[in-house]
Order: structure tokens, then C-alpha cells, then sequence
């Protein structure tokens, strides 16, 4: 195992932030004031070579600082990579990474009895975590499990005159399709004149209408939190209203270097069957690729009904994983034995 990578706790900030956006897999999730605005402790880390900050980590932590665990606000945390360093070829950081992420996954097991991780799409190579302590039966492993996202391209969007100038117009389902036109021939209209109170409320109609009461604690960390990306000026709130004025639909979108983010979404049950619900999404990617953003996360498709309803706005299909690690490390490490891949590498 390598030991020349070693974690050292930082501060939020604008350096922290400046990281986050340059790393090819940072998202809102691990920047400092979306942070701040969730109710749950976060501990941030340089991961250091020597003087060099080649990684950052980011998690959420129980009360007492013993475990990292899950928000559900915070999609993805754990390991941020550098950009590549000038004359890295693909080999080159594909090897760094391993190594940072081996020293990732063994730093972290020492420091929290409970690991619980959500990567970035764009970490693809997890098998520094599932090596750790391999091959072990007295020291805890980490266990992946695979979750979907759906990312849509907003190429075309900005100089459309009609949606059937987009691109991604033909790829939507049909019935999104009836949808778009029906809310233009009708005059539904998007605006951004919501707010964080009304998405909160709508929130919970919403799920109510599922059979799911959320607590009056959520609700009012879901208003802050919008709240707080709002006036950080990285989120935008799109509310849709019928012809005849009455607010139906309710998107928040937040924002970094890279894409937009579908962070919530909430309607009126009672106006369900009126065009709103596709309208508020297909109204705020023309308005997002106005404002120069090129492609929406539409942060996840993980059960049945959410999946359906995001996968046919023509969106791609895209893997991560949620990684766990229980119970602490043994206070005596007992010497790693070869993983396989390796042992065949030297025969």
C-alpha cells in the first residue's frame, strides 16, 4: 500500500471552492456554502504529496464526529481529484488516482468507525475501496452499491425559436413532447418569481400525495437550503403557472462550473394533469443554456416513478456508487496480502 499520500483537515473558503470547481469530478455538493446551508457537521481534506495538494475530500458526519454518514441533500461527497499535472499522460493519472484513492479508503476506515461515501459519476475506478483490507476476515471492507443518474444535454436549447429546433426534442418521450406543445398553444408561463417558502410547501404536497410526511424539520433545511444557493447566486428557482395565474409547478436548479443540477422539484397535486410539470423543466433548460449552461444533472433515477418521469426528457443513464464501510479498523494492521490483479501482473 502507499504511503506517500496523507490527509490534512482544511477550512471552506474560496480556496476550498477554487479546488472544487477545478476538479474534473467537484460538484455543488462539496462547495462551502451549499455545505453551510445543510444541517449536518461536514469535515473537509487536503490530500497532500509532499507539499502538493493533489486531492480533496469532502464528507458529512454524525453529531459526534465518529462516522461519516449520508445526507440526503448531499448527493455526492468523497474524493475530489486535482486536474491532471502538466505532462500527465493517461497511464500516468489513472496510476495517481489508484494511489490517492487506496490512501483515501485507509485513511478514512481509521479515522470513522462508519464510512458512508456517495461518489461523482466520474470516478469510475473504485477498486482502491474494494481492495481494502482485502482478503481479510478481522478488518471491516468497504461494500459498493451502484445508483443511477441522468444527464441531459441543453446543446441548442439558447437559439431555439421552437422546440423542434433543439436536438433533443426528437428524443423525448412522445407524451413529453404533446406536453411542450400543449403548454405553448395554452400560454402556461415560467417565471422565477417563487420562493424558498413556496417550494417548501409545495415540497410537501407533493410528497404527500406519494403517502410520504415530511418532517417540519426537513422542510424548513430544504427552504434554507434553497435559500442559501439563491443568494450565493448558484441556484436558480423556476415556478410554472397555468393561463389562468395559478402556480402549479416548481423547479430548483443549482449551479457550478460544469452543470446545472435538478435539486428539487414540487407541484400541486390538484393541477398535476395540467402541462406545468414538463413545462417548468423544459422552460428552465432554455433559460440555463441562455445563461451558459450546457448540461443538467437530473440527479438521480433510482426508483421507479422519478426514473420514468426524468428518462423521458431524452436524458443518458449514468452509474455511480454509494460505498460503506462498517465497523473500525483493527488496532494492530495485519500485512495486506497481493491482490489478485497484481500477482497475476508479476508471474
Amino acid at each position: 500500500m502507499t504511503t506517500q499520500y496523507r490527509l490534512e483537515e482544511t477550512t471552506p473558503g474560496a480556496q476550498w471552492d477554487a479546488f472544487v470547481e477545478a476538479s474534473p469530478n467537484g460538484t455543488i455538493f462539496s462547495l462551502s456554502a451549499y455545505l453551510a446551508a445543510v444541517r449536518q457537521p461536514s469535515r473537509l481534506y487536503w490530500c497532500m504529496n509532499g507539499n502538493e495538494r493533489r486531492a480533496a475530500v469532502a464528507v458529512t458526519e454524525s453529531a459526534d464526529g465518529s462516522c461519516v454518514v449520508q445526507h440526503d441533500f448531499v448527493i455526492h461527497n468523497g474524493i475530489l481529484f486535482a486536474p491532471p499535472a502538466n505532462k500527465q499522460n493517461r497511464s500516468t493519472v489513472l496510476s495517481e488516482r489508484f494511489e490517492i484513492a487506496t490512501a483515501v479508503a485507509a485513511a478514512l476506515s481509521r479515522r470513522y468507525a462508519r464510512a458512508e461515501l456517495a461518489l461523482s459519476p466520474q470516478v469510475t475506478d473504485i477498486r482502491p475501496f474494494l481492495w481494502h483490507n482485502y482478503g481479510r476476515d478481522d478488518a471491516p471492507r468497504y461494500v459498493a452499491d451502484v445508483r443511477y443518474t441522468a444527464y441531459t444535454s441543453l446543446a441548442g436549447f439558447a437559439d431555439a425559436a421552437t422546440p423542434e429546433d433543439v436536438p433533443l426534442f426528437p428524443e423525448i418521450s412522445y407524451s413529453r413532447r404533446q406536453e411542450v406543445r400543449k403548454a405553448l398553444k395554452t400560454g402556461v408561463r415560467t417565471t422565477e418569481d417563487a420562493t424558498p417558502e413556496d417550494l417548501s410547501a409545495f415540497y410537501a404536497l407533493t410528497m404527500g400525495r406519494q403517502g410520504i410526511e415530511v418532517e417540519r424539520e426537513r422542510l424548513d433545511e430544504l427552504r434554507d437550503l434553497a435559500a442559501a444557493v439563491l443568494a450565493g447566486g448558484f441556484g436558480r428557482l423556476f415556478a410554472t403557472r397555468t393561463p389562468e395565474g395559478e402556480l402549479a409547478a416548481m423547479a430548483l436548479f443549482g449551479m457550478d462550473s460544469k452543470r446545472a443540477y435538478y435539486l428539487f422539484g414540487a407541484g400541486d397535486p390538484h393541477l398535476r394533469n395540467t402541462p406545468c410539470g414538463t413545462a417548468v423543466l423544459w422552460d428552465a433548460f432554455g433559460q440555463l443554456a441562455r445563461a451558459g449552461v450546457t448540461e443538467v444533472d437530473l440527479e438521480g433515477v433510482n426508483s421507479p416513478r422519478r426514473g420514468w418521469f426524468k428518462l423521458s426528457f431524452g436524458a443518458d443513464i449514468l452509474p455511480y456508487y454509494q460505498l460503506v464501510k462498517d465497523g473500525p479498523e483493527p488496532a494492530v494492521p495485519a500485512e495486506q496480502p497481493e491482490q489478485p490483479e497484481q500477482a497475476a501482473q508479476e508471474q
